[in-house]
């Protein structure tokens, strides 16, 4: 996962991707006429931040300290001569991190560059990207409660590559993830705790800027994949049956009081800091009585929203999708033709509102996100109802107006990502951008989300966000 690019983007027209797929008629709704972009805001004084980072793949300094002590070019050499043809031996190993602080929170990201020697003996550049956790106190609670790397290996190793395949076999090419592996714990079982992907950097695939966030094409781009994935998993249940139960029931399991006490630790902070500064915020006062009774249901509404409704049509939700999640590859033009997703700890089966509401609310540009919100849904609609066609589901699809309904019996998953996910989508970078920051509530967490809800860009977006918000009913708990 490339650092997103600071350079101005162009306005994006996109190009449908060059595949079989691109011979099935489609239908698509045409946009309202666009915007006059609002420009990112650049902030001053205590805002001040340095420029985003460029596209080409950025070291910390000094970042081999960071690297684990107990990762070694020997656990590579099983995944090596099972993936590179004619493999010999290891010629050179480097392991640095390769994300600036605020661009990966959960984890520690490492770019593994290894220089292998053929039988022949030629060489070959392999890259890959670690993801590894933080030793931390914060993280070793979590990973006590719910080991999402476990989860994630199983997505991206059992899930995925079956989802890939059912548009292989209608003959499509149509690439959803990159290619994961798992690495042998057995000698070393703290990589258990590991996920190994192909760095799809070398093919071209990048962050875009995520300060920016998703102009229009990029966003109907964004969901068409969206509705890629979401109609696989659909068909998948159909071909196979039920997903494992860590998708069915959720990485947190069914312990209720667990699930409570974990979802109030984490928002309990974020809603403090944003009622603290919501007096700053334009006609911000108006909504604090349904802002305080609302957050005080939140994490017992979380329960709700994290159950299916078996007579809905239900999908297996990405659970994180927002800018930093999607790769994108541009053409020559700076075009998009193909995007994939990464970062599948959290999937879980359900409504798509969950992903749809997130991917817009966290990651659509302010011009774009509320005026073209029914635009966007009608779009996603038509891919969805167009590739579970075209994979032969026989299920009960939705209709739009079903889709629509369901944007308000899920709406909390609007409110959820407004306060805890956007304020770090437009904050700029900064080293308070950390794991223990995000989660923690000491005096450095508290000054660090202090960052987060005064950032001009940040209350740009929500003073917009929150009457949208009211109007449709999505500030009120039930």
């Amino acid at each position: 996962m490339g650092l997103r690019n600071s350079k101005p983007k162009h306005s994006y027209k996109v190009t449908p991707p060059k595949s079989p797929e691109n011979k099935i008629a489609s239908k698509e709704t045409t946009p309202p006429p666009l915007p006059k972009p609002t420009p990112v805001t650049q902030t001053k004084s205590n805002d001040t931040h340095s420029p985003s980072p460029s596209t080409s793949p950025t070291t910390i300094p000094d970042g081999t300290s960071l690297v684990p002590d107990w990762l070694n070019e020997t656990q590579f050499v099983d995944i090596l001569s099972a993936t590179v043809s004619r493999f010999s031996k290891i010629l050179k190993f480097h392991a640095m991190p390769a994300m600036a602080p605020g661009e990966n929170y959960a984890t520690l990201m490492l770019r593994i560059s290894i220089d292998v020697e053929l039988d022949d003996k030629s060489t070959k550049a392999i890259a890959f990207m670690l993801k590894v956790p933080h030793t931390t106190p914060h993280m070793e609670q979590m990973l006590a409660m719910a080991n999402f790397f476990n989860t994630e290996n199983l997505a991206y190793v059992d899930v995925l590559p079956k989802l890939e395949e059912l548009y292989k076999a209608k003959g499509l090419d149509v690439s959803l993830a990159p290619r994961a592996h798992r690495l042998d714990s057995s000698e070393e079982p703290k990589l258990a705790n590991t996920v190994l992907m192909n760095d799809l950097g070398k093919d071209g695939f990048k962050n875009l800027n995520r300060r920016e966030c998703l102009n229009l094409e990029q966003t109907k781009f964004a969901l068409r994949k969206l509705a890629q994935y979401h109609a696989a998993t659909a068909m998948m249940i159909e071909v196979n049956g039920p997903f494992p139960d860590v998708f069915m029931k959720g990485m947190l399991g069914t312990n209720k009081d667990a699930i409570k006490a974990f979802m109030e630790g984490m928002l309990s902070p974020f809603q403090a800091k944003f009622l603290e500064h919501l007096e700053h915020l334009k006609d911000g006062e108006q909504y604090r009585d349904k802002l305080t009774k609302t957050f005080s249901k939140f994490a017992s509404q979380f329960l709700k929203l994290s159950e299916y409704d078996p007579s809905e049509f239900c999908v297996l939700n990405h659970g994180d999708c927002w800018m930093n999640n999607l790769l994108f590859k541009l053409d020559s033009k700076g075009e998009p033709e193909d995007m994939v997703f990464v970062d599948f700890q959290n999937p879980n089966y359900g409504s798509p509102v969950q992903d749809i509401f997130y991917l817009i609310i966290t990651s659509v540009h302010i011009d774009y996100k509320m005026k073209y919100f029914d635009f966007f849904i009608r779009h996603y609609h038509e891919q969805l109802t167009k590739h579970l066609d075209l994979l032969g589901f026989t299920g009960r699809q939705p209709s739009l107006r079903e889709l629509h309904l369901q944007f308000y019996k899920y709406g909390d998953w609007a409110l959820f990502p407004a306060i805890t996910v956007l304020p770090v989508v437009l904050l700029g970078p900064t080293e308070g951008a950390t794991f223990e920051n995000f989660v923690g509530e000491n005096e450095s967490a508290g000054n660090f989300k202090d960052q987060l809800f005064t950032n001009p860009q940040y209350r740009s977006y929500i003073e917009q966000l929150l009457p949208w918000l009211d109007n449709r009913g999505l500030l009120d708990i039930e």
